[in-house]
């Protein structure tokens, strides 16, 4: 029915919210003791809480507490209306900025970066021999295909979709941007996980792509993220074996506590049966 459409909507938009304030609270001290891909991996708690919020809740499935009551079909409609259109014109900008990042990256405009989300491809700039030295070549292009491996241009993919379908969410915008910045600093410390003593020249190419723009939804760029950030976190040491471990297991609690908490907190919704038919036939037959 519509007006169940309407409100599992509403609640998934109110759930995924939830899950992108607690990431942003929960990442910079998982990100100091667990290191920079498992902050990263944080965000999977955001779809996570949104997920739980379809289920029927606690409240739903013993019946604790008042039905809501039941959105008018007028209303329902014009809220799906209204959120179909939007996420229709979100997404028309995205493909847009996807489109154009193209065609610039077709000139060599644009990169170094990872394009396309189904079959990514290296997007290099023109100058990008003379800019950088052959050892700093060899580490972007590590940097680029290190994203390759870890499905960082289909996460970006889910990440623009989830931008659509939350297109007047701004919590999920804003979440959309720390992922970003945490993904870059995950994937560096892939590399320098995989190499050793690289940490001056890969500050070195950082700085050097410093003045390259990104303007794609879905691209994995090199030098277009907050460089101080990335740069101080060269110096980090990598986490030990048993902490990361440590830090999985943490991650897997927080997304099983996380989906248990929405699901157990959310309030109980409108009762089905008040739509049947023969409810609102009920309501409005005349009195005898």
């Amino acid at each position: 029915m519509i007006e169940l459409f309407a409100l599992a909507l509403t609640r998934a938009q109110i759930a995924a919210a939830f899950g992108v304030l607690l990431v942003l609270v929960l990442r910079l001290p998982v990100r100091k003791l667990f290191g920079p891909r498992l902050a990263y991996g944080l965000w999977i708690l955001a779809p996570v809480a949104a997920a739980a919020s379809v289920f029927p809740s606690l409240a739903e499935t013993l019946w604790i507490g008042e039905a809501a009551a039941p959105l008018s079909r007028g209303l329902a409609l014009t809220v799906l209306a209204t959120w179909l259109v939007g996420a229709a014109v979100f997404a028309g900008v995205m493909a847009l900025q996807e489109h154009a990042f193209r065609r610039r990256a077709d000139r060599g405009e644009v990169g170094p970066a990872v394009m396309g989300a189904l079959w990514p491809r290296l997007v290099l700039p023109t100058d990008f021999e003379s800019r950088f030295t052959a050892r700093e070549r060899d580490l972007i292009l590590l940097h680029e295909r290190t994203h390759i491996r870890r499905g960082d241009p289909m996460a970006n993919l889910v990440v623009a979709g989830c931008r659509a379908l939350g297109w007047c969410n701004p919590a999920i915008h804003l979440g959309a941007a720390f992922a970003r910045i945490d993904q870059e600093l995950a994937c560096d410390a892939t590399v320098l996980a995989l190499r050793r003593n690289i940490r001056g020249d890969y500050a070195k190419a950082l700085l050097k792509a410093s003045t390259f723009g990104l303007a794609s939804p879905l691209a994995c760029g090199w030098g277009t993220h907050p460089l101080v950030l990335r740069v101080g976190f060269l110096n980090r040491i990598e986490p030990s074996l048993r902490r990361q471990v440590a830090g999985f297991l943490v991650l897997t609690a927080l997304a099983v506590a996380t989906f248990l908490g929405v699901w157990s907190v959310a309030p109980r919704g409108f009762d089905p049966q008040a739509l049947a038919p023969d409810a609102i036939d009920a309501d409005h037959a005349p009195l005898s």
